[in-house]
């Protein structure tokens, strides 16, 4: 009760304009972070995105690419429709479909809460502010609390007015496969409405014998519809 009422108390005397931003504490970041986390989680009803992934290994000279248009529903699982491929077969099958199928495997609750960027999942560091897409925000440290392929070790930028999560870069806790040195990831949002959603998502992987190989998705959002209203 007792750490309820002192961040109640600092949250009211940082209620202010943020003027300067590195004094902020870096609990009130954390909580705010969670607020605007639980709001948007509650705002969010439904998106339709098209989406284009691209992969490519240059030391095999492969690469491929898909299409594919997806629909989110606070209540229901993922669904992606494949509209084209083109391209590896292998990284089609290997790639591609193996995250539309992680996709599914994490979109409940429960499943979410364990790759959150939570106080339950990370420590938490601040490192400094920064400026991202013209819009103030802070840079926090993250320390995954236990070793996770769906967890990172890297930095998460929050946007200092309404504190949604911005970006978030930095590697995989956990190794996913033997076979797989490193991953590095670079997850990059926008704001719609509010909602702080995916605009792009790079990664690089690592692999012995292949070498070093890239994959991004690019969102272009077609109708967002939230508590308040709709982005047409």
């Amino acid at each position: 009760m007792k750490t309820r009422v002192t961040i109640l108390a600092l949250l009211l005397t940082y209620a202010g304009p943020l003027n300067a931003l590195d004094k902020v504490p870096l609990e009130i970041i954390v909580s705010r972070m969670m607020d605007h986390t639980r709001w948007q989680d509650e705002a969010l009803l439904e998106y339709r995105a098209r989406r284009h992934f691209q992969a490519a290994n240059p030391r095999f000279k492969v690469d491929s690419s898909m299409e594919v248009e997806s629909i989110f529903r606070r209540t229901a699982p993922l669904h992606s429709t494949i509209l084209q491929k083109k391209g590896s077969k292998l990284i089609q099958d290997r790639v591609f479909q193996k995250i539309l199928e992680a996709e599914c495997e994490v979109t409940g609750q429960k499943e979410r809460e364990k790759i959150d960027i939570t106080p339950e999942n990370y420590q938490f560091s601040f490192l400094g502010t920064d400026v991202y897409e013209g819009r103030e925000v802070y840079r926090l440290g993250l320390t995954p609390r236990r070793a996770s392929q769906y967890l990172v070790h890297g930095t998460v930028w929050v946007d200092a007015d309404d504190f949604g999560i911005a970006r978030i870069t930095g590697s995989l806790a956990k190794r996913p496969s033997f076979w797989t040195l490193r991953v590095t990831i670079d997850r990059l949002y926008q704001n719609i409405q509010g909602i702080w959603l995916p605009r792009r998502i790079e990664s690089i992987s690592d692999i012995v014998i292949a070498g070093s190989s890239s994959l991004s998705v690019d969102y272009t959002y077609l109708d967002v519809r939230t508590g308040s209203g709709a982005l047409e």
